[in-house]
């Protein structure tokens, strides 16, 4: 099955057939002119008058639409049409009344008069078409520009008029009585045939080629009816050369097909733009319907959707009197929904919180913004609600703002946090108890290690080395020393190697440089220690009187430089470290950064993490703050701020 013909390739094949249609037709009656030639209209005068008025008013329509339909939106091929139009009007009317047999027009030099009428009017249509035809292109047009063309149509008309009436003998004969249409009449007629011709071919390539814009603001020219009233033209000047009598039935033809060229031209520039606009009008109104019914869906969603939700919402006017809330929010605030329709705002909000509220809104629409969080930090309530109970609660809440008819609307999307802040405050308050709690224990491990420290230190050391003591006295004793040499030997490198552990451990456990020494010095031996034990170049930047702190604070960074250190020799692969103080009034700043191969960012994040661990709660107990940075293949830098008190500042 072949594919549906669109409609404008519709409209050409009917057209052009109809046009072979009327071309068979006009061929037949051609063929059979001796047979036609014995009838005889009887009073062609009538006739005549009613054909030239009918074509008279066609035109006159032609030149309304085209002048009159749109306004001032004109184009120049619009402004050339209604002129041109108005012109063969005006002619056709005083070629109709100077005919022969009208009243004070009966001699042959009146029929004279009447065909220069018409050849001039045919001719202004003609080219007017041909022009058209040709495709020039088209600019808008002035107003004054528009009546300028206008008024230099008019003048042409008068010219021609004041010419054929008063000058008739100026123009070559067109009628001779007993002859007929003179040579001169006959050219011209073959002229008009040939530019009416040629103008057909035109519109035909047009119909082949585009459709016009079908739009309600500019003049519409269908081309498909103009390639018919071309043709139609053309066949009507054919029977307009051949008569030599007004009773001659050929007028009557010629006017036939004049007539039908008259109803295309009508069909292309009058129905058509009558009927766009209109059209547009229809397609308008349906596509608003449309709109209207898809607007009211879209209503009835978000209306669905603002009931069903869990969130509260309430829309308020200007004055903060409320127009819209959904069943949420009146479960929220406790009231029922029609008791907060038209209700202040103020009675969702406590007494104290009312004006700074209405303070905020007022700034918050003036400034532009149309969206804004309210109460999105727990430890920060500042919306706040009120029950109709009374009872106040936290909220969380999101504002907008639009103008609709000059008036401004607040729409606030809300919801009860009371259960969310509950729990952050017992999250808070278990937090803190860990932290105490951590700090506890790290001040009780303290004490313990210092406790353990000293118990090695000046009980079993001192255990140790009054062992090594006796060990001496039974090497004077030469008989028992030189049968026991080599195992004495061996006795005294094992105390000796006991007595070198137990005081590693105990340093370990709490340096007594730092009881004794203080921080630096503590930290001086414990750079010395670590250099000669791995073999890791460690470079002490500080000042001792930078490190002048209070216990908490000196065994705090000792053990966390302590554990900084047991990392790098552990993971990093580094082959220097360097440690760094600052201080001012202020605080205290300290690095810890080496050039090993860093950590992952995986593996600072790790609850196994224990020693990163342990030095963020040290460093929290104490206020400060804490951070770790290690680019890939950079090494690492542990970088630690604590805040000084007055009576520490240096």
């Amino acid at each position: 099955m072949s594919p549906p013909i669109p409609p404008a390739s519709a409209r050409l094949n009917n057209t052009r057939w109809l046009a072979y249609v009327l071309l068979l037709v006009s061929g037949v009656i051609w063929l059979n002119q001796d047979w036609l030639s014995a009838f005889r209209i009887p009073e062609p005068l009538p006739v005549h008058t009613l054909l030239e008025t009918v074509t008279i008013i066609i035109f006159a329509s032609v030149f309304i639409v085209c002048w009159n339909a749109f306004g001032e939106i004109r184009k120049k091929s619009s402004v050339i049409l209604a002129v041109a139009f108005l012109c063969t009007a005006i002619l056709g009317f005083l070629h109709a009344i100077t005919f022969q047999g009208m009243p004070g027009f009966s001699s042959p030099e009146d029929m004279h008069k009447s065909l220069s009428f018409w050849l001039v009017s045919r001719s202004i249509i003609a080219t007017t078409l041909l022009g058209l035809a040709l495709d020039p292109e088209d600019s808008p047009i002035t107003q004054l520009q528009s009546y300028g063309v206008l008024l230099a149509g008019l003048l042409a008309t008068c010219a021609w008029g004041i010419l054929i009436f008063i000058f008739p003998d100026w123009i070559p004969l067109t009628f001779l009585p007993g002859k007929g249409q003179t040579v001169f009449k006959l050219g011209c007629e073959l002229g008009l045939i040939a530019i009416n011709t040629l103008t057909a071919l035109l519109f035909y390539r047009h119909s082949l080629r585009f459709q016009s814009d079908k739009s309600a603001e500019h003049l519409h020219i269908e081309r498909t009816p103009l390639f018919l009233a071309s043709s139609m033209m053309a066949m009507s000047e054919v029977y307009f050369s051949i008569y030599a009598e007004t009773s001659d039935v050929n007028v009557v033809i010629g006017h036939a097909f004049q007539l039908f060229s008259a109803i295309a031209i009508y069909r292309s520039m009058v129905a058509v733009n009558i009927h766009t606009p209109y059209a547009h009008l229809a397609a308008t109104s349906v596509n608003l319907a449309q709109s209207a019914e898809e607007l009211k869906l879209e209503r009835q969603r978000l209306s669905r959707m603002i009931d069903t939700a869990i969130d509260g919402i309430i829309t308020v006017d200007d004055h903060q009197n409320i127009i819209l809330a959904n069943p949420a929010a009146a479960l929220i605030f406790g009231y029922e929904l029609d008791d907060l329709i038209g209700r202040s705002l103020n009675i969702l909000i406590p007494d104290r919180h009312r004006h700074a509220h209405r303070k905020h809104v007022h700034q918050f629409g003036e400034t532009g913004i149309t969206r804004r969080k309210m109460g999105t930090h727990f430890e920060d309530f500042y919306v706040t609600g009120c029950r109709a109970s009374g009872e106040e609660f936290p909220i969380e809440a999101s504002i907008a703002h639009q103008f609709e008819n000059g008036h401004r609307f607040y729409t606030v999307i809300f919801r009860d946090i009371t259960d969310r802040k509950v729990a952050k405050e017992k999250m808070a308050k278990y937090h803190e108890q860990l932290s105490q709690l951590s700090a506890t224990l790290q001040s009780i491990r303290e004490e313990e290690r210092k406790h353990i420290a000293r118990e090695l230190h000046d009980d079993l050391g001192q255990l140790l080395a009054a062992l090594r003591m006796d060990l001496s006295l039974l090497q004077r004793d030469a008989m028992f020393a030189d049968k026991n040499k080599q195992t004495i030997h061996s006795m005294d490198q094992l105390i000796l190697t006991a007595i070198t552990t137990l005081r590693r451990i105990a340093t370990d456990l709490r340096p007594r440089a730092l009881d004794e020494g203080g921080l630096f010095f503590a930290l001086q031996t414990l750079q010395k220690d670590f250099s000669q034990r791995h073999k890791i170049d460690c470079e002490l930047i500080a000042d001792e009187t930078q490190l002048i702190l209070d216990d908490v604070r000196s065994t705090a960074i000792y053990r966390i430089v302590q554990e900084s250190l047991t990392n790098v020799a552990r993971h990093a692969d580094a082959s220097y470290v360097q440690i760094e103080f600052q201080r001012n009034n202020e605080q205290l700043r300290f690095t810890i950064a080496d050039n090993g191969k860093g950590i992952d960012e995986q593996d600072m994040s790790k609850s196994q993490s224990f020693g990163l661990v342990g030095m963020r709660e040290r460093i929290k107990a104490m206020n400060g703050e804490f951070c770790v940075s290690s680019p890939a293949g950079e090494g690492t830098v542990i970088e630690i701020q604590l805040p000084l008190q007055a009576k520490q500042s240096a």
